[in-house]
């Protein structure tokens, strides 16, 4: 017998091959970097590497230090969001394997888009990660990329659900492909050029600004917050006012 609708779109109502994907990918990935601390935790990898010489200052609230991982704490937290971004990715899956009903929430609907969300919330967590580790110049963009492509996913995600359709030659035609295709192209472009249209800071604030209206304005879809979609709006939430702390 099939599962109603708001207990399917639970977390408790996946099933087990979501969970053991996501804690499956994130096991091995968390395992290695534990390896790595083990061997390299003393070792300032960077510098021997590309000769970047560590300062004595603080960074981001901890003091770095000669290792692998140069600010450990700020490293090891940005795991949480490649475990949310597994999730989600896993969730994507299985909504596109399992029919789904227009009782269903937009964000359970349209699979594509939540996993290129997904995606972005793991961009986040290896950008983040990698600047907290190296304190390097390629780490920085890295982190900037992640944070302009979670904020755009998000923009898109929105945008999707107020216009799910277009007529065109008597039929309907769904947006997601197209949406999610700018999605990727807004995230590229704004990388290149963001030196040129107003630098890292202000692209941040405007992007910080167009998020929070779109979160204020809906909740997916008008998931409940024990849904799927509903728990993916509150990281959404919780990522936007955490990056845009890190910004004041």
């Amino acid at each position: 017998m099939d599962q109603e609708p708001n207990h399917r779109n639970t977390f408790s109502g996946a099933p087990r091959r979501v969970h053991g994907f996501t804690w499956g990918i994130f096991g091995a990935f968390t395992f290695l970097l534990v390896v790595l601390y083990y061997f390299y935790g003393n070792t300032d990898v960077w510098f021997l590497l590309y000769e970047n010489t560590l300062k004595s200052s603080g960074s981001f609230a901890e003091t770095p230090r000669p290792s692998i991982f140069r600010t450990p704490a700020n490293t090891w937290s940005n795991l949480g969001y490649i475990l949310v971004g597994l999730y989600i990715i896993a969730y994507a899956w299985w909504d596109a394997r399992r029919e789904n009903t227009e009782q269903d929430p937009y964000a359970v609907r349209t699979p594509a888009l939540m996993g290129l969300y997904g995606v972005a919330c793991i961009v986040v967590g290896l950008g983040s990660g990698l600047m907290h580790a190296s304190l390097m110049g390629f780490g920085h963009k890295m982190d900037v990329l992640g944070m302009f492509f979670v904020f755009v996913a998000l923009i898109a995600l929105q945008w999707a659900r107020w216009i799910p359709f277009v007529p065109f030659t008597n039929r309907r035609w769904p947006t997601w492909p197209i949406i999610s295709f700018a999605a990727i192209a807004v995230t590229a472009l704004l990388m290149v050029y963001r030196g040129v249209i107003a630098g890292d800071e202000k692209i941040l604030g405007w992007l910080f600004q167009s998020s929070f209206w779109v979160l204020a304005s809906t909740r997916l879809g008008g998931a409940s917050r024990s849904s799927i979609a509903g728990y993916c709006w509150r990281l959404s939430r919780w990522r936007s006012a955490g990056t845009f702390s890190g910004l004041i």
